[in-house]
């Protein structure tokens, strides 16, 4: 994996965001739509490409590969989930925001930016291992992400599991398993959504840049230093982990990845949902995503 091709890709992927950033400015896009965009890629683009991750699948992606796969992304999380106890308090982050800074620890934007990071970076086939690491995110997210989220008023239920989210998951692994053969009028409609996943997702990223006070969000001192830790210290700390016995460079490529996108949305959408004050993740979110045009390629030449 090369840090120029990385680089090329984020500087592509904000261009799509400066794309929905000005559309939404003009008015050609009005800012309210981007709900709509939103659970447009959540609920059929991405499940699109991580099902048609499987159309491209060869022999040399293994039952092996899917289980090493499965025990790099425990490490991962193992790391991330003690990261976000140690971090809030040693960076002194007030009470209130505590916990918004766990989750932007723990739970990186492994959908809308990774998984049309991993196509172009490393191909269609390692999208699969991006199914592997989203399995973690959703069943951690699920169960302690409300925990931090709802604080007092969080509750476990099943039914946070019944999304199309972790649906695609299952069909993915299943269909890997099995590897049927599709129809071609499947296989062709299920390219054709996946093919609009990375716009549209970049798109909805741009207009919450333009509806945000982009003044107050670069002046937030404490995300500076705490973007460099996770985003910087921390994917490196768990490559060099990782090299140590994840020696295929499509799996090893993905964990790096995932660990070093910014921060993920669905963690305000889960506050703001419980009326919540998701002020901190937003800035979060916005400046971690900028700032991933400098980091990712930084830890990926680091270690790859």
């Amino acid at each position: 994996m090369s840090a120029g091709i990385v680089l090329q890709q984020m500087m592509i992927i904000f261009i799509l965001i400066l794309t929905g950033y000005a559309a939404c400015r003009k008015n050609i896009i009005p800012a309210g739509v981007s709900k709509g965009i939103s659970a447009l890629v959540v609920n059929i683009c991405n499940p699109a490409i991580l099902i048609r991750s499987v159309f491209t699948v060869d022999d040399t992606v293994t039952n092996e590969k899917i289980l090493l796969a499965v025990l790099a992304g425990a490490v991962m999380y193992c790391i991330l989930l003690a990261v976000s106890w140690i971090f809030p308090r040693c960076l002194k982050v007030e009470e209130k925001w505590k916990n918004h800074y766990a989750m932007m620890c723990l739970f990186g934007n492994t959908g809308f930016i990774g998984i049309p990071l991993t196509a172009a970076v490393l191909g269609d086939q390692a999208v699969i291992y991006v199914a592997v690491v989203n399995t973690y995110f959703n069943l951690i997210f699920y169960t302690y992400g409300i925990h931090l989220a709802d604080k007092e008023n969080s509750h476990f239920s099943w039914k946070n599991f019944l999304n199309m989210g972790n649906l695609s998951i299952v069909v993915t692994l299943i269909l890997f398993l099995l590897r049927p053969t599709i129809p071609e009028v499947l296989t062709s409609s299920i390219n054709y959504m996946a093919d609009t996943t990375t716009f549209l997702a970049m798109v909805v990223i741009g207009i919450s840049l333009a509806g945000s006070n982009l003044k107050e969000i670069f002046t937030e001192g404490k995300l500076y230093l705490f973007i460099v830790l996770r985003f910087l210290a921390v994917p490196v700390v768990i490559g060099m982990i990782l090299k140590l016995f994840v020696h295929d460079e499509n799996i090893y490529g993905v964990m790096v990845l995932m660990a070093a996108v910014p921060v993920a949305n669905l963690p305000l959408m889960r506050v703001e949902e419980t009326g919540g004050d998701g002020q901190m993740l937003s800035k979060g979110i916005i400046l971690s995503t900028i700032l991933s045009l400098i980091t990712i390629p930084l830890v990926v030449a680091f270690l790859c």
